[in-house]
């Protein structure tokens, strides 16, 4: 039981990317707005560990559609981890980002998940600058994020969710949309240009 003990700690940029109107209903009402839930994830982290193993620096994506809302279930997902990570890098994010070893938000998101593919080692390309992010794996996925517009003056508009008391993945997003956003590997395929995109700072543990 070792590894279920393994602490671990991560700060990092989470770029998310998902087929629900700019905004994503799912941050108020619990149910996505067209149905079902399609999303590309990138996640740069900038400071974390798991036990021992440095973390700091290793990108990855996650691809995950679910046929209805998330709490429901039935995901299929793919992990993807920047080639460039180490063995014990892509071992324990992988373990972190399965969910087995507690801490939120994995320990739910795991469970909504029925099949998933990886950790799949890839050269991902990220680039992080708020709203206006993108991330890619040649062949397999493109999102880039970027602001929303004033719809009178077609400036940039800055809009943020916020959760005061905390909220499952993150407390404060800076919301956008996508000037693209698609992939194609196996079972998890598709494209929802012109959506919603949220940049935001994320800490995670499974420390108290």
């Amino acid at each position: 039981m070792t590894q279920a003990q393994t602490p671990y700690r991560i700060k990092a940029n989470w770029l998310e990317t998902c087929n629900c109107d700019p905004g994503c209903n799912c941050n108020f009402g619990g149910f996505p707005d067209h149905g079902s839930c399609e999303a590309l994830i990138g996640l740069q982290i900038s400071d974390g560990n798991f036990g021992d193993v440095d973390l700091s620096g290793v990108k990855a994506v996650l691809a995950i559609k679910w046929p209805k809302a998330i709490h429901e279930g039935n995901g299929t997902a793919a992990i993807f981890i920047d080639e460039s990570a180490s063995e014990q890098q892509v071992q324990g994010l992988a373990t972190i980002l399965t969910g087995q070893v507690g801490g939120l938000p994995w320990e739910i998101l795991a469970t909504t998940l029925t099949a998933l593919d990886g950790p799949v080692l890839k050269p991902i390309h990220m680039n992080v600058n708020g709203t206006n992010s993108s991330f890619s794996i040649d062949g397999i996925l493109e999102a880039k994020m970027m602001p929303s517009k004033n719809p009178v003056t077609g400036e940039d508009n800055e809009v943020h969710i916020v959760f005061p008391k905390g909220g499952l993945i993150w407390n404060d997003g800076s919301s956008g949309t996508t000037s693209t956003m698609n992939v194609d590997y196996g079972a998890v395929k598709f494209d929802h240009t012109g959506m919603s995109g949220i940049f935001a700072p994320v800490e995670w543990t499974n420390q108290k």
